[in-house]
């Protein structure tokens, strides 16, 4: 079982070196004297250097908390909402461990590193605990196998005789695809308010989508699943283990059944926000622009995300059917914002906690290589507004929720990686809005020109503080106001 990992493995190995730039900016602003600051949501916009709207004044600031070092790569925090109070981390190596009370149990909840590939993207990458784990003990696993590297989504069962270790001979595949080019495996695992599991899948590729799976309605790569874990439509088949919600967007016509969304390049972390039922889907871009996308409860499903004709709300590669996309064919991202120093963005959770009121309804949201973390809310005219709320100083793997709503923040640093809660500080309350019944699909904006001034990414320590100053530094935040519209028609794969 591999214990230790001497260099960035896994899911970010691709983008690592891009970090070295990243530091090298930090310490020029360093030495310039520029604090890390956190940005409002006053009413003065201006257009940052990233490409979003951002906003000057007062907000709310946050500080990073350590709750336990020597993690290996986490990739998914979670809890099981069972009311004990636990945090399952789940780490790329194949293990999930248990934190209570601030310390990690020495046997693993779960150990299934000898059937995880790590390579290059690839290993235990995702969990969801089944609605009703309190009574069942059932939960779900996203991995890629060892033998040939395809993804893996799993049940498996808490044992009989101690609720802080899961059985490991009760696998059920629930259902495999295969990864054509070993890496955009997605990983999510959620479940919605309606009690289906939602499953995240990549393109399948490394660059520019060269399997054509985004726009390709008869395979599941690019694609969130929605399927029912409750029953079984295909009794014959060990491999699949699921029935189809029968109303999924496109089951009786063009399209795989299982199929709830569509054109996304590799959505790394997605969530619910526990109060509305609202979806977030960041979505990692491919050389310019990250993105995250929104769905309201209200959907039923079908979106298109536009990759590989957009990347973001941006033409990709002068495929013909940009204009079209970018004027009603496609759902555009809420956020977005450009590389360099910044590459590669992780999702994470709207805060609904009971801590800190000043962060109710703030989505969190980050980018991978600059841990740079920010703050999004929508606006009562359905735009969504964005500040900076922290400079963490450290890669940034993946956010969690707990049983209570609280947040936490993952530094991934090989077999070194820390779990930090997010806590908020004194600052005025945001008043957060209920999302639009119809999908927001935001307005087209020209690219920016970047700046030439890098972002700071200062130098890990184990509580990290915003420093708020009377000259805030430009923190980015979105494009201008959504307007809602139809569910566009599915569009077949493009040509090549």
């Amino acid at each position: 079982m591999k214990k230790k990992v001497t260099s960035a493995s896994g899911f970010f190995r691709l983008r690592f070196l891009i970090v070295l730039f990243a530091s090298l900016t930090g310490l020029f602003l360093l030495a310039l004297g520029e604090l890390v600051t956190a940005n409002s949501f006053s009413d003065l916009a201006f257009q940052g250097s990233n490409g979003l709207t951002q906003k000057r004044g007062s907000s709310p600031t946050i500080e990073l908390e350590q709750v336990v070092s020597g993690l290996t790569q986490p990739t998914t925090v979670t809890n099981a909402g069972d009311g004990s109070g636990r945090i399952f981390i789940v780490q790329e190596t194949g293990e999930i461990l248990i934190l209570i009370n601030g310390s990690v149990l020495p046997t693993p909840f779960l150990d299934i590193s000898d059937l995880v590939s790590q390579d290059p993207e690839r290993g235990l990458l995702g969990l969801a605990f089944h609605p009703d784990y309190a009574e069942n003990g059932f939960f779900y696993v996203d991995y890629t196998d060892h033998v040939d590297g395809k993804t893996v989504v799993a049940r498996y069962q808490v044992s009989a005789g101690d609720p802080n270790v899961a059985d490991p001979d009760s696998a059920q595949i629930v259902l495999t695809q295969d990864q054509p080019g070993g890496d955009h495996n997605g990983g999510q695992l959620a479940f919605g308010p309606d009690g289906n599991l939602y499953i995240s899948i990549g393109d399948g590729g490394c660059c520019g989508d060269p399997f054509q799976t985004g726009q390709d309605l008869e395979t599941w790569l690019g694609k969130i699943l929605r399927v029912d874990i409750n029953s079984d439509d295909f009794p014959g088949d060990p491999n699949r283990n699921y029935a189809v919600p029968p109303d999924n967007p496109f089951v009786g016509g063009p399209g795989l059944d299982e199929i709830w969304a569509y054109g996304l390049r590799n959505p790394w972390r997605c969530s619910f926000d526990r109060t509305t039922g609202d979806f977030f889907i960041a979505d990692v871009g491919q050389d310019t622009w990250e993105e995250v996308n929104f769905q309201p409860a209200s959907s039923t499903g079908g979106e298109n995300y536009g990759w590989s004709v957009l990347e973001g709300a941006h033409c990709y590669n002068n495929n013909p059917l940009c204009d079209d996309f970018l004027n009603g064919d496609s759902t555009l991202p809420i956020l977005e914002y450009q590389h360099f120093p910044e590459c590669s963005v992780t999702g994470g959770y709207r805060y609904r906690g009971q801590s800190y009121p000043d962060l109710v309804g703030i989505y969190f949201y980050a980018d991978f290589c600059t841990g740079r973390i920010w703050g999004a809310t929508q606006q009562v005219n359905g735009a969504w507004e964005s500040q900076e709320l922290l400079v963490a100083g450290f890669l940034i793997s993946t956010f969690g929720e707990d049983e209570t709503g609280e947040l936490y923040v993952v530094e991934y640093n090989d077999d070194q990686s820390v779990l930090y809660r997010i806590v908020g500080t004194q600052g005025p309350t945001p008043t957060p809005t209920s999302s639009p019944t119809s999908t927001p699909s935001a307005i087209p904006t020209a690219t920016p020109t970047p700046s030439s001034t890098p972002t700071a990414t200062p130098s890990p320590t184990a509580t990290a503080t915003v420093t708020p100053t009377s000259t805030p530094r430009p923190t980015p935040t979105p494009r201008g106001a959504p307007i809602p519209r139809v569910r566009p028609t599915p569009h077949p794969r493009p040509s090549p």
